[in-house]
């Protein structure tokens, strides 16, 4: 009779000598466990760290699990609020600073992409300002190098960007606009390849474009980096590195119009999507749209009415506005996230001290978190009515947006 310890060993050797086996059992696991797995012996590590690993555990798009949300803050390194999406298990914050790397100006996420994080300095300009790609599910990162070589002190950057497509190729790009060293008035495209390590410049350099944020507003889906810019809106095909305009959602009139807002503009589980508040509509109306695979135009994905949110949570009204004021909710919307089915997508809100999950389709609503006053006291302050002369009480958000950022599991290795 085999006795039990030997049994157990003898299980062992049998899964360390039969790899497909091995993999069998690593692809059951979750994240966390396999990022614990890695140290096992270098076996284990290249194969977990394998990108056809990697195909097979996720054959398809990850969803997000959570939001990074960064924090205003006069600390040299930010402060970021974890939101776990999950209702049923929840899930711990990766971090709340970014230390990764000694950076004496502090970091902040300035994208998501995949499960990568684009970062930078937090409190540097011009060339004193390093970025880094961090995934926080390993919590590997790399520096990248800046544009330019020796000649980057010249180089003035309006904004970086990451694409990374991780079921179609094991490398990434970061696509950098910068001012032109040889038109006035021009910026240039210079892109960065993982494979090759080194930075080069990308097609002639195009008239400036300052209406547009380069460095928050843009978004990777589907090979392109899109900028959101109202009828005059830019996307760049990284593998065609090719620069055009691209269609705005067509409802009859002009997206410069001051009677409409765009409230988000994301990419989720692979579309691509825009929320738009217009003012002749009541404030609680949204209009969620969606880009067509090719990239030709967009279509009204859900209509989502928002007053049952309003009424369960009246503290978000600002009396002391007119109701067809824009800043008469103290609402934002955080993200749109879609799931593997379609009654699994939904939107994230932000109101006062606290972050709600509002289901598309159900029309249900759920609290994600509430933040009381550890994280931010002066989302309520009092100002003085001019013309009456009585105290009011002003309400504040803490975010938008722009400082919402997807977490998203991935054993991509950097």
């Amino acid at each position: 009779m085999i006795k039990p310890s030997r049994l157990s060993s003898f299980s062992a050797n049998v899964v360390f000598s039969n790899e497909e086996l091995l993999i069998e059992i690593l692809l059951r696991l979750p994240v966390k466990s396999l990022v614990r797995c890695k140290c096992v012996s270098k076996k284990w590590s290249c194969i977990i760290t394998c990108p056809e690993f990697t195909r097979l555990r996720v054959p398809c798009l990850n969803p997000a699990r959570g939001l990074f949300l960064h924090c205003s803050s006069f600390l040299i390194n930010p402060f970021h609020q974890f939101v776990s999406l999950s209702l049923e298990n929840p899930i711990q914050a990766p971090f709340q600073k970014l230390s990764f790397v000694d950076d004496p100006s502090g970091i902040r996420i300035l994208q998501s992409c995949n499960g990568l994080l684009l970062c930078c300095s937090f409190r540097a300009h011009g060339p004193n300002k390093n970025y880094y790609i961090y995934n926080p599910t390993t919590q590997q990162f790399i520096t990248l190098p800046k544009p330019g070589g020796k000649r980057q002190i010249s180089k003035v950057i309006f904004g970086m960007k990451l694409a990374l497509d991780p079921w179609k190729s094991t490398h990434y790009k970061v696509v950098c606009t910068r001012r032109s060293d040889k038109a006035p008035e021009h910026y240039q495209i210079e892109i960065y390849s993982s494979e090759t390590k080194k930075w080069r410049v990308s097609g002639p350099p195009f008239p400036a474009r300052y209406d547009i944020g380069f460095q928050y507003t843009g978004v990777y889906w589907n090979g392109a980096i899109y900028w959101e810019c109202g009828d005059n809106s830019l996307r760049f095909n990284v593998e065609h590195e090719k620069l055009e305009k691209f269609p705005m959602p067509c409802i009859g009139r002009s997206w410069d119009d001051e009677e409409m807002r765009v409230a988000y503009y994301g990419e989720s589980y692979g579309y691509l999507h825009l929320v738009q508040v217009h003012s002749r509509q009541k404030l609680t109306f949204y209009n969620i749209y969606e880009m067509k695979n090719d990239g030709t135009e967009w279509f009204l994905k859900y209509e989502v009415n928002v007053e049952d949110v309003v009424a369960a949570f009246p503290h978000m009204i600002r009396h002391y506005l007119e109701p067809t004021d824009w800043h008469y909710l103290a609402m934002a919307v955080l993200c749109v996230v879609r799931g593997e089915k379609e009654e699994d997508d939904f939107m994230v809100l932000h109101i006062p001290r606290m972050v709600i999950r509002y289901n598309l389709r159900g029309h249900t609503f759920y609290k994600l978190c509430e933040f009381g006053n550890s994280t931010n006291d002066d989302d309520q302050f009092e100002e003085v009515d001019e013309e009456y002369e009585v105290p009011i009480t002003l309400i504040s958000l803490e975010f938008g947006w722009f400082s919402a950022f997807q977490y998203i599991e991935s054993l991509f290795c950097l």
